[in-house]
């Protein structure tokens, strides 16, 4: 059964998170999964810090080599202020150490395309 109050939590808590409209809920796994429990109920959790948070799942979509989740959520990384353009080459020169610099640079090529955006969007 939907849960209205948390669907709209969930759909809030993207927004603030990603920076962006949430998906349609269209399935089980962004309705249920996506919106419901993790931006809903994870990200909410008290215990972590948002930013504290942020690091691990930049950590995690790293380590997934998964480029469209790289750049979504290094996008809401830098667009939120929960971490700024300097921590965030620092995240990418450590990640590379530890995760190798193969995945690392999926990071640094989400990073150019950010600010090469950035910058075509302030110059309009």
């Amino acid at each position: 059964m939907e849960d209205p109050e948390r669907r709209a939590r969930g759909e809030a808590t993207y927004r603030e998170v990603m920076g962006q409209e949430p998906p349609p809920p269209l399935d089980p796994f962004t309705a249920q999964g996506v919106l419901d429990t993790v931006f809903s109920e994870l990200w909410t959790r008290p215990g972590l810090t948002r930013k504290e948070r942020r690091l691990i799942s930049l950590a995690c979509v790293g380590a997934s080599a998964s480029p469209g989740a790289i750049e979504a959520h290094l996008r809401g990384a830098l667009d939120s202020g929960d971490v700024t353009l300097e921590e965030m080459q620092e995240f990418i020169l450590h990640f590379a150490f530890y995760a190798g610099w193969p995945r690392a640079a999926a990071f640094e090529t989400a990073l150019v395309a950010y600010r090469v955006a950035e910058r075509d969007r302030r110059s309009t």
